[in-house]
């Protein structure tokens, strides 16, 4: 199965000029299976499942293709020397989903269909066909139904009956019951000495007597969690609630300040943060102004958490630092990133954007719309 890779709000080719960063479409890079090094990939399609040996972004610079069959990583090459963009594909939630919706529970479950083993048992602990048992030898044993009795005649009091004999339709035996003697055919109950005789089981992982199996027993993956060794593949979305959780909030509309350098909150450039934990942080602020009043931001977080960040100038500062980007003047857009580590205390709380003119002008300082911001839970 090729998965996707690409299409995300990230994914889209850029150059930088000074300062700001501009859209690239039409930007063609190649595919390798390494950082550094390795082979380059060419068993590609784009979105449509034509082949292509190279990647090409669209008119909206955004990088969208199919890798190989059941790769999920990917570094693509621009040209720049010594440097390639690691890609991980975008559909790997459904792949989740579907494992989570499909499968059998190690703590139990219902087959939908039958099972079919490889061959015959070769070890006690192997699970039987019934070619095997049917084909073992059976020693028949001698038993006989046990005759109901019960002082009086209960057969006219239906209530007494209906606590005393099981239903055709099915329902629960208080006591053992006896067979007349070893089935003869498939779907004829068993006695315990035809089992017995046919197929020796004297233990199942070390336990014996009457056998509970468990997840460990099967080798199956607990509810509680644990440890895949082969690839994983979700068809439909991954939630997490934990480490590893990434956190996403894009802007669907502009916001602008006009003749303002008071910092104000973001109107959807926030997100929340657990107590004692760790995140990774990153902005794209997309944004146009007069080249008076340029930008200014910095950020909002909860008490005793620490925010320090860099943007890709190389400047750094705390939660309370401001930064200043130079707007390019009338309508033009341009784009900033930030990165920023996150490391909340005892308080849970919001991670919130603020910006204003760096100095007032008339002209509106506008944050445009598919500006966004994301947080990934690290610890």
């Amino acid at each position: 199965m090729r998965h996707l890779f690409g299409l995300s709000p990230a994914d889209v080719t850029v150059e930088q000029v000074g300062e700001d960063l501009k859209l690239r479409p039409g930007s063609v890079g190649t595919v390798w299976d390494s950082l550094s090094g390795g082979t380059q990939i060419t068993d590609l399609t784009d979105l449509s499942g034509t082949p292509i040996t190279a990647i090409t972004s669209d008119s909206n610079s955004v990088v969208g293709f199919y890798g190989p069959d059941d790769v999920t990583t990917l570094y693509l090459d621009f040209g720049l020397a010594g440097y390639r963009v690691l890609m991980q594909a975008t559909d790997l939630g459904e792949s989740l989903a579907d494992l989570q919706a499909n499968k059998l529970e190690l703590a139990g479950g219902s087959m939908q269909g039958p099972l079919t083993l490889q061959g015959n048992p070769a070890t006690p602990n192997e699970a039987s066909t019934k070619a095997y048992v049917d084909s073992s030898s059976v020693t028949a044993a001698n038993s006989a139904v046990s005759v109901h009795t019960a002082a009086g005649d209960p057969h006219g009091d239906r209530a007494y009956a209906n606590s005393q004999f099981l239903f055709r339709s099915g329902g629960t035996l208080s006591g053992a019951l006896s067979l007349p003697g070893s089935p003869t055919a498939s779907l004829h109950a068993a006695t315990k000495a035809y089992v017995d005789s046919a197929v020796t089981v004297t233990s199942v992982n070390t336990k014996t007597g009457a056998v509970v199996l468990g997840a460990s027993d099967v080798g199956a993956l607990p509810s509680s969690g644990g440890t895949v060794s082969g690839n994983l593949t979700v068809s439909g979305n991954l939630s997490v609630t934990g480490v590893g959780r990434i956190l996403f909030v894009r802007k669907t509309s502009d916001q602008s300040i006009t003749s303002s350098t008071t910092l104000t909150n973001d109107s959807q450039l926030v997100l929340p943060v657990v107590a004692n934990a760790t995140y990774t942080l990153f902005l794209m602020c997309v944004f146009s102004g007069g080249t008076t009043g340029d930008i200014k931001f910095d950020w909002s977080v909860p008490s005793g958490t620490v925010l320090r960040w860099s943007d890709q100038t190389g400047t750094s500062g705390l939660n309370s630092d401001p930064d200043v980007y130079s707007a390019p003047g009338g309508s033009t857009q341009v784009a900033f990133q930030i990165w920023a580590t996150v490391v909340t205390s005892s308080t849970a709380g919001n991670v919130q954007f603020r910006w204003a003119q760096n100095a007032s002008d008339t002209t509106a300082t506008i944050v445009r719309t598919n500006s966004y911001l994301q947080l990934t839970r690290v610890a």
